[in-house]
């Protein structure tokens, strides 16, 4: 049997390829006539195309696919040796298919010369020759930011048998030891894409996947891998935090890590140490819920390579307890008896009583003229349990969103916006993380420090005088002018910007088939590139994920809808007018900003 092989003009030769044979072997014997020096032809060899290179050094077999795209190499140039893909420049050498300019080599194949001939063996590799490969390029792409390069090898890992785990872990390898001054946003994001990935098969796993690995790349691309000193166990790391003494806390942690001490007890001491301050808006206990639980899916080995810098991200942190505007409220949880609290609050068991209405002091917070750290503590004792007083905040938090002034994000003197608000819902969560995790004083601080982002997630609206109870829900009525539930997608409603559809859309499922497609359809709008940023993304996605496990543990639409309203609403990144604005005014008076 004979095939053709393709010159450039449409002119071919002869080529007599052998069947594959089961070692995923395949050869083809091609005649050199039409071969000239300094030209190439594309031959197939069993199910492969490669491209056959004449040069004044031999002749050459590498793939004739691209590996960025897919284009055909043969249809490009060949000069000096080097094969460039005439759409979009990649170049490659004829002779290794190493690759000069672009991000991945292309494969090459075995040439042996006869009289005037030449035989063309292809040898696939296996799964695991595979894997042994396609882990080196993966980490290549995180170093350079390469996200085609990253979702190429992603694909084909996935292919080979890999997991979601298994990927992210190599990351967070890559990536974490890079993070300027501890991990934050990107590992927070990855735990999420992860958490998305893992629940997703097929392609739908890509996404979600990919845009975690895009986001520990991106923040992390040419900085140093920062130095880790050696363990130390007999470090106190409570006490190392509380003097942000960076490198003891880091070797007191591993020392604990490499000794072999009990996950658990691990992570309750991180909680201990996170909780003794409000750190950086709430991410201090967020970034430590994530942590662990991205440790829960890759597997302890990883913590070595994680927990340490997390610690440093919450040495640096703001220890917001420590300002002005939260002194009032520090006053009141410092007259508090959080020992005997958290055990009467742990009394309730992980739900409250069943008397207790959330919503009652969901009102009573978003009208609070100061945080109601007290009232809240003795809710919590009373029955509402900390689980209970934290859904208030989830309703409360998802409130603020649903009526979020739109005209905010427009104006670059105000400081506060959507991004704001959205951490009132994942500390809830993180706080709801930690006292399950962990039910102690500390994590019941945590969520006080919840009770009080609550409040501040409302200075705006008081701020203006906007601050109010609850809306009713029949005020975000589904319009059927534009279709059904059935058949109406909050994705849409996000990609072109209709925020009130996406409210109504999330608050019309009634069945656990329509809730489900509600929930998919909203993380699929996180994960879609509507942000323009990282950090905005990385809210998107840390937003939603949050709403869908706080509305099944409330019991309630509302967090998804609001997430939904802020997926889709118009948005200003502003960080650089803001920027500019702040800094203007600061050189012209020397005054801070408004908080």
């Amino acid at each position: 049997m004979s095939e053709s092989m393709t010159e450039n003009d449409g002119t071919s030769v002869e080529a007599t390829p052998s069947e594959p044979r089961a070692d995923n072997t395949a050869t083809a014997t091609v005649q050199l006539e039409g071969l000239d020096v300094g030209s190439m032809k594309m031959v197939r060899v069993g199910d492969t195309p490669v491209a056959l290179i004449r040069t004044e050094t031999g002749v050459h077999a590498i793939d004739n696919a691209c590996p960025h795209q897919g284009y055909g190499l043969v249809t490009g140039d060949l000069a000096d040796g080097v094969v460039t893909c005439q759409w979009h420049n990649w170049k490659f050498d004829a002779a290794t298919g190493k690759c000069l300019i672009g991000e991945e080599d292309v494969a090459c194949h075995r040439v042996e010369m006869g009289d005037g001939e030449v035989s063309v063996t292809v040898t696939r590799p296996t799964n695991e020759e595979r894997l042994a490969t396609l882990w080196p390029s993966l980490r290549r792409g995180l170093e350079r930011d390469y996200v085609g390069q990253m979702a190429r090898d992603s694909a084909r890992l996935l292919e080979s048998g890999a997991t979601p785990s298994q990927i992210m872990a190599e990351a967070l390898r890559v990536a974490a030891p890079k993070a300027d001054d501890g991990i934050g946003h990107e590992m927070a994001m990855a735990a999420d894409a992860l958490a998305i990935a893992e629940v997703r098969t097929g392609d739908d796993r890509l996404l979600a996947l990919v845009q975690g690995l895009s986001g520990l790349s991106e923040a992390t691309r040419d900085y140093p891998a920062n130095e880790v000193p050696g363990g130390d166990p007999s470090i106190n790391i409570e006490a190392a935090v509380e003097a942000e003494d960076v490198g003891s806390a880091m070797a007191g942690l591993l020392g604990r890590i490499e000794g072999g001490d009990d996950p658990a007890a691990i992570r309750s001491t991180v909680i201990d140490a996170v909780s003794a301050h409000h750190r950086g808006y709430g991410h201090g206990i967020i970034y430590t819920q994530k942590s662990f639980e991205l440790l829960d899916r890759i597997g302890w080995d990883a913590a070595p390579d994680l927990l340490p810098h997390l610690l440093s991200r919450i040495v640096h942190h703001t220890r917001e307890d420590t300002l002005p505007y939260m002194r009032k409220a520090m006053r009141e949880l410092s007259s508090l008896d959080l020992g005997t609290l958290a055990t009467e609050s742990e009394s309730w068991s992980a739900r409250p009583e069943s008397t207790w209405d959330p919503g009652v002091f969901a009102d009573r917070l978003l009208q609070a003229d100061e945080a109601p750290i007290v009232a809240a503590a003795e809710l919590m004792g009373a029955g509402a349990g900390v689980e209970g007083v934290l859904d208030s905040v989830t309703l409360a938090v998802s409130e603020r969103l649903l009526r979020h002034n739109l005209d905010v994000e427009f104006d670059n003197s105000e400081l506060f916006g959507w991004l704001d608000i959205t951490h009132g819902l994942t500390t809830a969560r993180a706080a709801r993380w930690a006292w399950r995790q962990h039910p102690s004083p500390a994590a019941l601080r945590s969520a006080l420090f919840a009770v009080w982002l609550a409040y501040d997630t409302g200075r705006s609206e008081r701020r203006h005088g906007r601050a109010g109870a609850r809306a009713p829900l029949d005020h975000w009525a589904y319009d059927q002018t534009n279709g059904t539930i059935e058949t109406a997608s909050i994705t849409d409603a996000v990609l072109w910007r209709r925020p009130h559809e996406a409210v109504a859309l999330a608050l019309a499922g009634d069945s656990d088939q329509q809730r489900q497609a509600v929930t998919g359809q909203l993380l699929d709008a996180a994960l879609a590139d509507r942000a323009g940023s990282f950090i905005v993304l990385a809210h998107l996605v840390k937003t939603s994920q949050a709403a869908v496990e706080e509305a099944e543990v409330v019991g309630s639409p509302i967090p998804v809808a609001a997430a939904a309203r802020f997926l889709a609403a118009p948005r200003l990144e502003r960080f650089v007018a803001r920027a500019v604005s702040e800094s203007a005014d600061f050189i012209r008076t020397g005054a801070p900003p408004k908080r």
